[in-house]
Order: structure tokens, then C-alpha cells, then sequence
């Protein structure tokens, strides 16, 4: 069949779609919109929905797509998607020919039965590959300061161009694990339809159904097996406020840059750090220029899959992003100079001064009860004596 039939061109609602969606992953100060299109993808609702056991509001917007492809055939990337967009684009009438590759197996649909088998073990294998998610991570490359790894992540949108370029419609019809997942609720819909009678002909299943077990029996066995034998962890890093456990955020996380270009401090960056490589491309805070402000919540707003789980404002007391360690050697006080901006800083209260054996003599206190680890005292301190670190490792 010419990919021409297989995949028409674009219609004036998916150009609009695709220039919204470009709009909304600059790094600027979109706020709660930042990455929103993430929301519409059902292959990442299903693969947090399932590893999380959670469902919030905006979940609504992947189960709706979810439901209208059931309907429609692969109805999002023919109306929303700004990834097939572009990729019809380098396509274009002189390129769009008999798709060269009708033989390769259907990829993308694998990928979305594997990842969500691993998913309903709590480890969401393929998240990452998600097509929004890669789209948006792209345009971090705006953020600056770009490191060869990050490098490397925002790359993967060019080369999917590259490769429609050369052969139209792999990308779309065959990889694509969105796309995939489509697929799968449309055969899901004849699978149903099969049951029930309605005087049509409906084309016999084969060995389908068996394929898909085996998937996602090879999804289950991935997710079980996976988290056992990763390495621990061997570097202090600092994640967002309200963030899931370690091993559980770096599967997640779809490495989609929302939550970093929403920081409105930019204290957010991605982790390139070669010791722990699967974590690699998800945020970790730095408190060189700023710190987490306590009338914030942007980064669990805009995140899509639920790595930064979503907190109020009026909950920030009680979570916990790390603690202040404090090299008294330095301290302007011990130093017979006059200084409070710590405990100015401190929003929580969590820093006092307390004798030090001497009346005369009075030093900074943390209070590990209060402290956060929000990064006001660390940027405050003049001296640079005091850190946030990991909890648990003072």
C-alpha cells in the first residue's frame, strides 16, 4: 500500500496542533502549561497509571485520546501529533513513495505491550520512548549549558527526522510505541467485536493474541528482574519535592524537560552523571543561582507521569528534598564576625543559634526535623558553609 494511502497528509488541525505544541515546549515561562501535550498521550497515562496505582485529573486528557483511538484508528497521530507532523513534513510530496518498510514487524507495538507489562510490576520499562516525550525533551537544548549526554538525549527527535527522511512512514508505522499502542486498541476493538454479533465479517485474529502474551509476559519478567539487579545508587543526588523512590523515578521519568523549564529559580538540571546511567537525563537540583521556592509547585504540576508526584504548595513543610550540612570552619560567626542570613533565609525555621560552651559563644543549628532542604540557607550563606545534601548522608 503507498504511504500516501497509509498515512495522509497532515490536516489543518494537526498544523495548528503541531505549532501549539511547539509553542508550549520552549523553554519559557509557560508555567502549568509547560509540556501539557505530554498529558495527551495515552502510551505514557497507561505506563504511569499502571506503576503508580494513581490516577489524577489531567490523566483525563491520555484516557480520552485513549477512548476516541479505540473509535478511530490511530486517530491522534492523523489529527494531534506534532512528531508525525514533522515527520510527514520531511516525507513530502516529491519523498512520499511506496513505504519501503512493509516487511519489518510492527515495532512500535511490542514496545507499548512490553513497557506496560513492566509497568504493573511498579518498573515502566519503555516510558522514555514515548514520542512527546522526546519531542519535548528536544528543546532543552535552548536551556544552555548542554553536556555531550544531554547531547546525546536531545538528538533522538532529530535522527526519528532523519529517519522518515529516508524511509517514509518507519517512524510512524512501524517504531513509534504511541503509535503502537493505537494499534493495540484498535485490535482490542475487533477483539471485542468478534464477541459479540453483528452480522459482519470480521477478519480471523491468528496467532495475534499468543504474541501479545508473550510480550507481555516478557514485560512482567523485564519489570520483576530489572530493579534487582541495577546497581545501587552511588552518587548524593537531590530530586524534585515529592518525588518517587530512586529506582522508581528513573524508570518514570520520561527525560521530557518539563518540570526544568518550569522551574521558575532554574535550579533543576539533568543528571549526566556516567556513575548511575539510569538515571541518566532526569532532574537533579542544584542550588548554584537559586533555591526551591516555598509558593512553588510547578515541577509535580507539569510533570506527566507522576515521578514528581502532585503536592500543594501548603504541604512543602513536610516534604522532604534533602538536608543542610554545615562546615562550621567557616562560618563568619565562629569567625567573630556578625552574620544571621541563615536564619533570615529559612522560610521553615529550621536553623537557630545555640551556645557552643560559652555564653559569648553561639553557633548555627540545624533542626533535621524542619529542615527540607530547600536550598534558601546554602544560597544565602555568604561564607558557603553550609550544603544540602541527601538525606541519610550527613
Amino acid at each position: 500500500m503507498a504511504w500516501i494511502e497509509r498515512f495522509p497528509v497532515p490536516s489543518r488541525i494537526r498544523t495548528i496542533s503541531t505549532l501549539i505544541a511547539f509553542i508550549l515546549a520552549l523553554p519559557v515561562s509557560w508555567k502549568g502549561l509547560t509540556g501539557i501535550y505530554n498529558w495527551l498521550s495515552p502510551y505514557l497515562m497507561l505506563n504511569s497509571v499502571l506503576a503508580l496505582r494513581s490516577f489524577v485529573i489531567l490523566n483525563l486528557a491520555g484516557a480520552i485520546v485513549l477512548l476516541i483511538v479505540v473509535i478511530r484508528k490511530r486517530w491522534f497521530c492523523s489529527h494531534l501529533c506534532p512528531v508525525g507532523w514533522c515527520c510527514d513534513k520531511v516525507s513530502g510530496p516529491g519523498r512520499r513513495k511506496t513505504c519501503r518498510c512493509n516487511k519489518l514487524p510492527e515495532i512500535g507495538k511490542w514496545i507499548a505491550v512490553i513497557s506496560l507489562g513492566a509497568s504493573v510490576t511498579g518498573f515502566p520499562l519503555l516510558a522514555i520512548l514515548d514520542p512527546l516525550a522526546v519531542f519535548n525533551g528536544f528543546f532543552t537544548v535552548f536551556q544552555g549549558n548542554l553536556s555531550f549526554p544531554g547531547f546525546l538525549w536531545i538528538i533522538v527527535f532529530p535522527l526519528i527526522i532523519i529517519l522518515s527522511f529516508f524511509f517514509p512512514g518507519i517512524w510512524c508505522l512501524k517504531l513509534c510505541p504511541l503509535g503502537g499502542l493505537q494499534l493495540l486498541a484498535h485490535d482490542l476493538k475487533c477483539s471485542i467485536g468478534r464477541l459479540i454479533p453483528s452480522g459482519k465479517e470480521v477478519p480471523a485474529e491468528g496467532d495475534r493474541g499468543r504474541r501479545y502474551f508473550i510480550m507481555s509476559g516478557i514485560g512482567l519478567l523485564a519489570g520483576a528482574a530489572i530493579p534487582r539487579i541495577i546497581k545501587p545508587e552511588t552518587v548524593s543526588v537531590l530530586r524534585p519535592p515529592a518525588s518517587v523512590n530512586q529506582n522508581l523515578f528513573s524508570s518514570l521519568c520520561c527525560r521530557c524537560g518539563s518540570c526544568i523549564k518550569a522551574c521558575p529559580t532554574g535550579i533543576l538540571y539533568a543528571h549526566t552523571d556516567p556513575d548511575y546511567l539510569i538515571s541518566w537525563m532526569t532532574p537533579t537540583i542544584s542550588y548554584k543561582g537559586g533555591y526551591c521556592l516555598e509558593s512553588c509547585n510547578l515541577c509535580g504540576t507539569v510533570c506527566p507521569t507522576g515521578s514528581i508526584t502532585l503536592f500543594s504548595t501548603g504541604a512543602k513543610s513536610h516534604i522532604f528534598i534533602g538536608t543542610a550540612k554545615l562546615q562550621l570552619d567557616n562560618c563568619l560567626i565562629l569567625n567573630n564576625k556578625e552574620c544571621v542570613k541563615c536564619n533570615e533565609s529559612c522560610k521553615y525555621h529550621a536553623i537557630r543559634f545555640a551556645a557552643d560552651g560559652s555564653i559569648l559563644h553561639v553557633v548555627p543549628v540545624i533542626d533535621r526535623d524542619k529542615c527540607v532542604g530547600c536550598g534558601a540557607c546554602e544560597v544565602a550563606c555568604p561564607a558557603a558553609c553550609i550544603r544540602i545534601v541527601k538525606a541519610g548522608k550527613i
